[in-house]
């Protein structure tokens, strides 16, 4: 367990768990030639009702060199829990299709690009998450349990039957059938008292109705 303050990017190079639970999502991804590391402020911004017109509710790494790089539009990413902090990421450059942001505010040099780790620089006892993985596809099932201490918990267990705690609370979610998600192995951060298992950050498809009441849970 790392203490508080200690600066995590000198004391690991790739978390155990991601790279298990990366290794159990099936991804053999190795690093491409126009694959980058970065290190740079995190953004996330959260949906405000007072607010007109339409909203960039995703998360976006603001580098020293001042570029701002767009890193996801979801407003449930992972991404979003490393918001006000340091972080270091490594990460491949992409042209996005479609409707997107083509600038920042103050006119910052804005870019996009695919996340394949993110962790902090530095871990404090608030912190949330400690290193997130890429995000990818995966198929399987909710179910609910408990903990040893008789904490509620849910866990999402693959098609090939392996197994992860939960670690968000996503929109959406429903308990029993099978579902194509999108998961994120993830690292909680040690401060936080956990059973010692495989996390995984979820994304699910959901409706209009399953967002608003998802905003009104976390406003």
């Amino acid at each position: 367990m790392l203490p508080p303050g200690r600066h995590l990017a000198s004391c690991i190079t790739e978390s155990t768990s991601i790279q298990y639970a990366t290794k159990c999502l099936g991804d053999h991804m190795s690093e491409q030639e126009t694959e980058i590391r970065l290190e740079g402020i995190v953004h996330a911004s959260r949906y405000d009702p007072s607010a007109q017109g339409k909203q960039f509710l995703g998360a976006a790494i603001e580098c020293s060199d001042g570029k701002v790089w767009v890193i996801d539009y979801n407003e449930q990413s992972p991404f979003h829990a490393f918001a006000g902090r340091q972080v270091v990421v490594s990460c491949e450059p992409y042209k996005p299709e479609g409707q997107h942001l083509i600038g920042w505010r103050g006119g910052k040099k804005l870019g996009h690009f695919r996340v394949s780790t993110m962790r902090l620089v530095q871990v404090t006892p608030d912190a949330k998450l400690v290193e997130v993985g890429g995000g990818q596809p995966l198929c399987g099932r909710f179910e609910r349990g408990t903990s040893e201490t008789g904490e509620s918990m849910v866990s999402f267990v693959t098609e090939e039957g392996d197994a992860f705690l939960v670690t968000n609370d996503p929109a959406g979610a429903t308990f029993g059938p099978s579902v194509k998600v999108w998961a994120y192995p993830v690292q909680p951060s040690p401060s936080i008292p956990r059973p010692r298992e495989q996390y995984l950050w979820i994304i699910c498809p959901c409706s209009a109705a399953d967002l608003w009441e998802w905003r009104e849970r976390h406003s």
